[in-house]
């Protein structure tokens, strides 16, 4: 048991450092990812990072060629939007769960992340704000599902998410007056709605 444990660790190691280093642009679009480099690099065996790189190929930051290729998945305008559209939808749904069943500690802090929101002065920071606000969402639902599945995908959010804000006309300032209201209210339906209308999805 130790030993699967061992090894399932350093899968998930590997699985990490590579998913990271594609994030936060270390590994480019187009590089190739070759096990036997990265397996020295990281001063492990190769098994894990062929395990690493499927994992990774299955949310679609890595492409494989059988004999031809590994490499960094291009980022397209297609994708961008695709997880843009799930996650805006995933975190409203993580909301209408999550809201009811806030402590009113929780809830304060779920008023400071759309806070964080509003206040953002670039895409960066306000994706950071979104994904801190979903990851407390996930975490006070209590909801397991919910949790399993964006720990899954939180590499792969955060890099088709680069570059995403709220909606940019006159209404900003409104919609997230409303937001904040409707949050410390609970008003779950009001809280989801104006989330996806913030986002152009309502």
């Amino acid at each position: 048991m130790d030993s699967r444990r061992r090894a399932s660790a350093l899968v998930d190691e590997a699985y990490r450092a590579l998913g990271e280093a594609i994030v936060d642009g270390r590994l480019q679009a187009g590089d190739r990812l070759r096990d036997v480099e990265l397996a020295t690099l990281m001063g492990i065996s190769r098994t894990p990072v062929r395990e690493a790189l499927q994992r990774l190929e299955r949310i679609g930051l890595v492409e494989v060629a059988a004999n031809r290729y590994t490499r960094v998945a291009a980022l397209t305008d297609r994708a961008r939007h695709d997880m843009r559209e799930y996650a805006a939808h995933t975190i409203a749904a993580a909301m209408h769960v999550a809201l009811p069943r806030c402590t009113d500690e929780e809830l304060l802090d779920t008023a400071r992340f759309v806070e964080e929101m509003r206040s953002a002065e670039s895409s960066e920071q306000y994706v950071r704000a979104v994904m801190d606000l979903a990851s407390h969402l996930v975490d006070v639902s209590r909801n397991v599902v919910f949790q399993k599945t964006f720990l899954q995908l939180d590499l792969v959010l955060r890099r088709n998410l680069e570059g995403w804000t709220s909606v940019s006309d006159g209404t900003r300032e409104t919609l997230f007056r409303h937001f904040h209201d409707q949050v410390a209210r609970r008003d779950t339906n009001g809280a989801t709605w104006t989330f996806l209308a913030l986002h152009g999805f309502a």
